[in-house]
C-alpha cells in the first residue's frame, strides 16, 4: 500500500524560499507562505481543482446497496499481518486486511493466498461485537511481492481463477469484499509483467470480478494520488469506491501528505489536487475516500520512513535535541520538523493535520477517509480518534 521513498535532501529549498521573500508573507510560525502562482492556478483549473463540490456523473451510483456498502462516512483502517494486537473498531467503519498475495507472483497464476489467515479471522470476528463493521481483503501492494496482476489480467483463464479465488475467500471467511491494490496498471516498482494493455485488462478484470462475487459484495481500489493508470469512466461501472492514496506525494524530507498546495511541496501535488484529478477523470466525490498516512518521511537524523508512534520519543529524546523543532505550514495544513537553523528534516501528520483532513472529508462530501496503517498510530490511538472526531463529532462511529 505504502511506498518507501528514498530520502533526498534538496539544497535548493531554503534558497527558493528566500527568493520568494519579497512577494510572500510569514505565518505565525515563521513559514513562508507564497502568493498565488498564476501558472499554478491555471493548472488547478485544468485539473478540476475549482470544482464546486457537486458530484460528477450523479447517475453513477455505488453498485452495492447501502446496507451492503456499510456505514458512511467511512473510516477505513488498513491492518496488516505485521500487527501484534487486534484493532479497536470503535472509531472505524471498515477494515481492509492485508495482504492477499498471488500464489505465483511471477505468472499471476494459481489464485490468491492470505498472509496469516488466522489473524484475519480474528479481525472478522470483531463483527460479532460491532455488526456494522465491514472487513475486506486487500490484495496486492507496493513492491515485487505484489507482482502478478498484469500477467493475470491479460489471460482469461488466470483472470477467472483469480475471481473464483476471491469469491472462495469471501464465502469461506465471511468477508465483505475485495480491495484491489494493483500499483499500478502499466506502471509500478517492478519490471515484472507490466504491459501497455494493463488499463484495458484491468477493466476486464473488474467486470469479471463483479460478475463473480455479485452486487452485494464491495469492490474497492487503492489509487495513485496522480489519478493516472485507470480508465475511471469504465472502471467505476464495476467498483464501488476508490481509496485515493494521498500520501508519498513529495520528495523527502518535505511534505508527505499536504492537504493544500504550499511552498514546501516538491512534486506539485496536494491531497486537494489529487481529489480534483480523480473527480476530473470520472470518480464522483461521494465515491472517493481520502488517504491519511500515519507516518512521515525524513532525512538524517531521522529515518526515511517515520511512524507516528515514534513521535513521542522524537520529542523527548536527547538524541534529537535541537533537531525536533515543530513548525506548522498554515497553507498545507501539516506539521514538519526543523533544526535550529530552520532546515526541513521531517514531514509528517499529527492530530492537528488529521483533524483538518477529516474536516475536508465532511466539507467536500467525500465518501470518507482511510489510513495506512493501523499499527503506526500511538498507543492512545491519537490519530484515528482525531480523524473520527473530525468526521463524526466524537471519538466513535457508533450511533
Amino acid at each position: 500500500m505504502k511506498r518507501i521513498v528514498i530520502s533526498v535532501v534538496s539544497v535548493l529549498f531554503c534558497a527558493a524560499l528566500m527568493s520568494l521573500a519579497c512577494s510572500c508573507k510569514e505565518d505565525e510560525h515563521g513559514f513562508v507562505v507564497p502568493t498565488p502562482d498564476p501558472d499554478k492556478e491555471q493548472e488547478k483549473e485544468e485539473n478540476g481543482d475549482n470544482q464546486d463540490g457537486e458530484n460528477q456523473n450523479p447517475e453513477i451510483a455505488s453498485l452495492c446497496n447501502p446496507e451492503d456498502l456499510g456505514q458512511t462516512p467511512m473510516i477505513i483502517a488498513y491492518y496488516t499481518e505485521n500487527s501484534s494486537s487486534l484493532p479497536d473498531p470503535s472509531c472505524l467503519t471498515h477494515i481492509n486486511y492485508a495482504h492477499g498475495r498471488f500464489v505465483d507472483k511471477e505468472t499471476g497464476d494459481g489464485g490468491i493466498w492470505i498472509e496469516k489467515p488466522e489473524l484475519m479471522q480474528k479481525v472478522i470476528a470483531l463483527k460479532e461485537k460491532k455488526p456494522t463493521l465491514k472487513v475486506l481483503l486487500m490484495i496486492g501492494g507496493w513492491g515485487d511481492k505484489a507482482d502478478g496482476f498484469s500477467q493475470m489480467a491479460r489471460d482469461p483463464r488466470k483472470r477467472t481463477l483469480f475471481c473464483q479465488s476471491c469469491k472462495e475467500h469471501i464465502d469461506n471467511y465471511g468477508l465483505d469484499g475485495i480491495d484491489i491494490d494493483w500499483e499500478y496498471p502499466t506502471a509500478g516498482p517492478s519490471e515484472n509483467g507490466k504491459h501497455p494493455d494493463d488499463t484495458k485488462n484491468f477493466n476486464l478484470l473488474l467486470k469479471e470480478l463483479r460478475e463473480t462475487i455479485g452486487n452485494t459484495k464491495i469492490i474497492s481500489y487503492a489509487s495513485s494520488a496522480s489519478g493516472k493508470y485507470v480508465d475511471w469512466k469504465t472502471a467505476m461501472l464495476y467498483m464501488d469506491y476508490v481509496n485515493v492514496m494521498t500520501y508519498d506525494m513529495g520528495d523527502p524530507p518535505y511534505h508527505n501528505a499536504p492537504l493544500y498546495y504550499s511552498a514546501a511541496i516538491t512534486r506539485s501535488r496536494s491531497a486537494d489536487q489529487s481529489v480534483s484529478l480523480h473527480f476530473a477523470g470520472g470518480v464522483p466525490l461521494d465515491r472517493q475516500v481520502l488517504g491519511v498516512p500515519f507516518y512521515g518521511h525524513g532525512t538524517a537524523p531521522y529515518d526515511d520512513d517515520v511512524k507516528y508512534n515514534k513521535m513521542d520519543e522524537i520529542f523527548s529524546s536527547d538524541k534529537y535535541a535541537g533537531k525536533n523543532i515543530r513548525k506548522w505550514d498554515a497553507v498545507a495544513k501539516v506539521p514538519y520538523l526543523v533544526d535550529e537553523s530552520g532546515t526541513f528534516l521531517l514531514g509528517y501528520d499529527d492530530p492537528e493535520s488529521v483533524r483538518h483532513k477529516g474536516e475536508y472529508v465532511v466539507q467536500k462530501k467525500l465518501l470518507g477517509a482511510m489510513f495506512w496503517e493501523y499499527r503506526h498510530d500511538d498507543s492512545q490511538g491519537s490519530l484515528r480518534k482525531a480523524l473520527c472526531k473530525a468526521i463524526y463529532g466524537k471519538e466513535s462511529t457508533t450511533e
